[in-house]
């Protein structure tokens, strides 16, 4: 079976990481899976999925489309596949025509329905507005053309019903699969403290995200002054990067905190960095099915959360964490509060969420459930 993964690029998303993670769990002898790139660049992952046998091929896709589609269409034939799996979002339209036209079956996954605006036109002020009458007629043209249809969970399932598109029938939810790692011994959460200049036994409140509007960093921090001012040996760690980071440099600047508050940057160990933490916190403004809530549930960490559909989904309210309004900082600091205060009840509300992950969102469940959709995609031509 070969399968080709339309992307934007392979830069450090959840898609992405779900993607390497998924090359690496399923054998090349039972499933190749190459990638095409639809940005301005394949991404510095790029050489991580090539490392996994997978060819990386760049295909850019530009106002006009039509080099896009001779591209696309060149490489379908080139390559034999037997399907296109396209993540596209609000691009998902032209390519699922061209995949049909060259009698290639499409699977279109859907992992958020708060699309940003990217690195191609639509990023252009002037075109904003017909982006998104272009994003109604793509999305609402891949769900009607579709094979299948796999929204990452069933918050964004909800979402594309709006289109008014009737394609229940056709929709397998994927959760995307996550890594377990080994719980950290206490001196390597010592160490840890130490080598950021903490006292080695300072409790840490982590987020892992891209700095971005969606994630709501200046709700994390609004937070966290309320946990700094009752707690003040708590500190924050921020894993991550993107355009907002100056801005929210400057806010942990503003507010005094610079000895309670850490930027790390991306890291390609997120799941053993999150075991050496408290407490994850997750106050996004929109999610589809957000991937780093459960990382750190399968690192044993109780999470701080909004209740949003997608975040729902990820932590079981009153049993893997807790959730509360997004617009209400101060339900969220005193969440916060009360598990940095009772390590028994966050302990045991880590261990749940661990063997919630363990049982259904393993990076095998994932890879098992993918071959599923697969097979079954195949079986409908």
């Amino acid at each position: 079976m070969r399968v080709l993964h339309l992307i934007t690029w392979l830069e450090r998303g959840g898609i992405e990481r779900w993607l390497l993670a998924m090359l690496e769990e399923i054998d090349r002898q039972q499933c190749e899976m190459d990638i095409c790139c639809k940005g301005a660049h394949v991404g510095e992952l790029s050489p991580a999925a090539e490392a996994q046998g997978a060819s990386v091929m760049h295909c850019p896709l530009r106002p006009d489309h039509a080099r896009f589609g001779r591209r696309l269409a060149r490489i379908l034939r080139a390559g034999n596949y037997d399907i296109v799996h396209n993540h596209l979002g609000v691009y998902a339209g032209f390519p699922t025509w061209i995949a049909r036209r060259e009698g290639v079956p499409v699977i279109a996954s859907f992992r958020s329905m708060h699309f940003q605006p990217d690195a191609t036109w639509g990023r252009l002020p002037v075109l904003r507005q017909l982006r998104s009458l272009y994003c109604r007629y793509s999305v609402s043209y891949a769900l009607r053309e579709s094979d299948l249809v796999t929204p990452i969970s069933q918050g964004v399932q909800d979402e594309l019903a709006a289109f008014g598109v009737d394609f229940a029938a056709r929709s397998r939810l994927i959760y995307h699969g996550v890594t377990i790692p080994q719980a950290a011994s206490e001196e390597e959460r010592q160490e840890f403290r130490r080598s950021l200049g903490w006292e080695p036994d300072a409790p840490v409140i982590a987020h892992v995200g891209s700095f971005r509007q969606q994630k709501n960093h200046e709700g994390i921090l609004a937070a966290f002054r309320q946990v700094a001012a009752r707690e003040p040996g708590a500190r924050l760690l921020l894993v991550g990067d993107g355009d907002l980071r100056c801005i929210v440099e400057e806010s942990v600047r503003r507010s005094g905190l610079n000895d309670s508050v850490h930027l790390m940057g991306n890291r390609d160990d997120v799941p053993a960095l999150l075991t050496k933490c408290d407490v994850f916190f997750m106050p996004s403004l929109s999610e589809g099915f957000p991937r780093a809530a459960v990382e750190a549930s399968a690192a044993g960490l109780p999470v701080v959360a909004s209740s949003i559909p997608g975040l729902a989904e990820a932590v079981v309210d009153g049993e893997t964490g807790i959730l509360r309004d997004v617009s209400g900082t101060e339900g969220m600091a005193d969440a916060l509060c009360v598990l940095l205060r009772d390590r028994a009840a966050a302990r045991a509300l880590g261990a749940a969420g661990r063997a919630r992950v363990e049982q259904s969102f393993s990076r095998s469940a994932a890879a098992r459930r993918l071959l599923e959709v697969y097979d079954e995609c195949l079986r409908l031509k």
